[in-house]
């Protein structure tokens, strides 16, 4: 009977051994079952998180593009108004010229043609009218006033050159005394002002001729105009040198006005012109062209004087 028992006993344990082990390996497969589930759902999560990164990359490759693209057609059209604001500037610039060239037509070439068209026509319809001491004196200043018309379509043919892109100035060493030799020419039939010229001996500047030459004119044309009502006119061309600069001035004794009245000659802005020469707007444009400062010195009823500084 006890052995009976213990065979008993023993084939239970042997049963539930057996039971525990089949459990066990059950557990044992869901485990790695559970593992294997879960290794497979870390793959997917992987490749998802793989696909989301290259669809970001994606994303932000194409929001470069779009961005280098509008960048790239902002650049165009910002070059592309700058050069149609340069193309304007340029036409608003040649409006100006052109309107500033008319401009001064009617008071530099009306004068002279004027004087000859009367002249030809005293010839012509009165000629019993003319002496010879008149005819004379007509005859003089008509060649006069041809000749200041030649030079005044040069001094306006010259600015006007000075105004078109790539036209520069050529300097070279010139002395004073022919500047104011060619002053004496211009104005030899001035009436009723004496002109006078002071200046050391040998001053030489270093700049354009002709330049300085049409400013001197205009300057002294101003002055003559100015004097036209002052008895004992005078006008004075002066050359100095101070402090390794050299000076030129041009002063008058007639009635003077304002400082006001010569904002052109130093403010680019300011266009009104004279009612002689070629204006002062103008004359400060050839005056910049050579580096030439402008100043002026006016007093009322003590006179104008005109001043260039050349560096």
């Amino acid at each position: 009977m006890e052995a009976n028992r213990n065979s008993a006993i023993f084939k239970d344990s042997v049963f539930n051994f057996k039971n525990k082990q089949s459990l066990q390996n059950l557990e044992d497969e869901r485990t790695i079952e559970r593992r294997d589930k879960e290794i497979q759902i870390n793959r997917l999560n992987i490749q998802t998180r793989e696909k989301q990164k290259w669809y970001f990359i994606g994303g932000i490759c194409l929001l470069l593009v779009i961005a280098g693209l509008i960048f790239f057609q902002s650049r165009v059209r910002k070059r592309n108004n700058i050069r149609l604001q340069k193309l304007n500037s340029e036409l608003d610039h040649a409006n100006k010229v052109k309107a500033r060239f008319f401009s001064i037509l009617n008071h530099d070439l009306r004068g002279p043609v004027a004087n000859l068209i009367h002249f030809l026509h005293l010839q012509k319809d009165s000629p019993e009218m003319l002496t010879e001491e008149i005819k004379i004196r007509m005859e003089n200043k008509t060649i006069s006033s041809a000749e200041n018309l030649l030079e005044s379509m040069e001094d306006m043919l010259l600015w006007s050159k000075d105004q078109m892109e790539n036209f520069n100035p050529e300097p070279k060493n010139i002395a004073i005394d022919t500047l104011f030799d060619d002053i004496k020419k211009r104005f030899t039939s001035t009436e009723n002002v004496e002109i006078s010229f002071e200046s050391p001996h040998n001053m030489i500047l270093f700049t354009d001729k002709n330049y300085v030459k049409t400013i001197l004119r205009n300057l002294t044309g101003h002055a003559i105009k100015a004097l036209q009502e002052t008895q004992n006119g005078a006008i004075i061309l002066k050359g100095w040198q101070q402090d390794g600069n050299n000076y030129i001035s041009v002063s008058d004794n007639g009635p003077s006005g304002t400082r006001e009245q010569f904002r052109a000659l130093y403010d680019d802005k300011e266009v009104v012109g004279i009612k002689t020469g070629l204006g002062l707007h103008l004359i400060r444009d050839l005056a910049k062209a050579i580096n030439c400062k402008i100043d002026v010195q006016t007093t009322p009823r003590h006179g104008t004087v005109f001043i260039l500084l050349f560096q």
